[in-house]
């Protein structure tokens, strides 16, 4: 069986997903190299401990997001898994401390991460989007 996208982005939109791949990669490693190198910080001591968690909303929103833009998901879908992924952020950070230190800046980051998806994700659906032939071959 074969699936095919019910939309493509337009050319601008693409690129924008593969730079914010590209910047999502590019503080992952800036975050990690801190394991090899204990004395370095990227950007700074506060940003640099919250990396993790603003990258990973990140990363999952902006995989998820997209994926279901492209193949005709319903926006406010896409819109309650940012709902979702702010508040599982929040509930990890502050209810959960047994598994997880209580740190409510590493929920803040996470939204903020959640927040930029989502812009990112309603101008390409309201904007960058283009059907594309169904056709069955």
């Amino acid at each position: 069986m074969k699936y095919k996208s019910k939309y493509t982005a337009k050319k601008p939109f693409l690129i924008t997903y593969i730079v914010l791949c590209c910047v999502c990669l590019g503080l992952v490693v800036g975050r990690w190299y801190s394991v090899i190198d204990a004395d370095y910080v990227f950007i700074n001591a506060e940003i640099h401990s919250h990396l993790s968690n603003f990258v990973l909303s990140m990363v999952f929103y902006l995989a998820a997001g997209y994926a279901w833009l492209l193949v005709g998901v319903k926006f406010r879908y896409i819109a309650v898994l940012g709902i979702v992924l702010i508040v599982g952020n929040f509930i990890c950070e502050t209810v959960m401390g047994y598994m997880n230190t209580v740190d409510v800046m590493d929920a803040v980051y996470g939204t903020a991460g959640t927040v930029i998806i989502f812009a990112f994700l309603l101008i390409t659906n309201n904007y960058g989007l283009v059907l594309t032939n169904s056709e069955e071959s």
